[in-house]
């Protein structure tokens, strides 16, 4: 697998970046071993760049997350008007709810906190900003030696695309339709329609190549030439 994939075409006016999953281990790695270590704050990022990852939330969905949101019984998360106002909730695996659930224990011993406050939060104890988590992914992406310029490079928008590409290779390499699945992945991305989740069959070479090699699959299955049925 090469270092990064980048898509063929863009989804908006920036070509997105596709982290590899050995960027993502590196970069949640890299998030525990923040300082100050005695403090809340390498849980804090590792944990809000996991969920990012895992279950493709918009970065402002998840610093808009309280407490009050997380539901680890039926293991899902409330995301309260997210774009375009619209509410949905999230499923989320048992190891997603495992490690949510460690930071909110976490959490209590360093601030007893009540449903209503945010979910993450800063050393200050406030809820989390997206300019200073932008300006600690930057960081971490430096010691992760992944080039970040001012057009491009990755952003943290980059990992709900990396989770929508690695779940499509994923259901790819099951041999599942992906193309019927995904109306249920748009909804749980919490696009408005199709169009804007089918964008991501055409994110990577690899894409390109699974789905390529569905067809040639198909073509040789059924005997089918230039000319027709041989």
């Amino acid at each position: 697998m090469p270092e990064a994939i980048r898509s063929a075409k863009p989804e908006t006016s920036r070509i997105p970046y596709i982290f590899t999953k050995t960027q993502i281990q590196d970069l949640l790695a890299k998030a525990a071993k923040l300082q100050p270590q005695h403090s809340l704050r390498p849980h804090t990022y590792r944990t809000l760049f996991g969920l990012l990852y895992t279950t493709g939330l918009r970065v402002g969905e998840a610093l808009a997350l309280d407490i009050k949101d997380f539901y680890p019984e039926p293991m899902r998360l409330y995301i309260r008007e997210g774009k375009f106002r619209k509410s949905r909730w999230v499923p989320l695996a048992l190891s997603t709810c495992e490690i949510l659930q460690k930071y909110i224990d976490k959490r209590q011993n360093t601030m007893p906190p009540a449903e209503d406050d945010p979910l993450f939060i800063s050393l200050r104890h406030s809820r989390l900003h997206h300019r200073t988590v932008y300006k600690t992914f930057c960081a971490l992406l430096k010691q992760c030696q992944i080039h970040k310029g001012k057009a491009h490079g990755p952003r943290i928008h980059d990992l709900r695309h990396s989770f929508a590409v690695h779940r499509l290779l994923e259901w790819y390499g099951d041999g599942q339709a992906s193309n019927a699945r995904l109306p249920a992945l748009a909804t749980y991305m919490g696009h408005v329609d199709v169009g804007s989740t089918q964008i991501y069959i055409q994110a990577t070479p690899e894409l390109y190549q699974q789905a390529h090699q569905r067809f040639l699959t198909y073509v040789r299955s059924n005997n089918i030439t230039n000319g027709g049925l041989s």
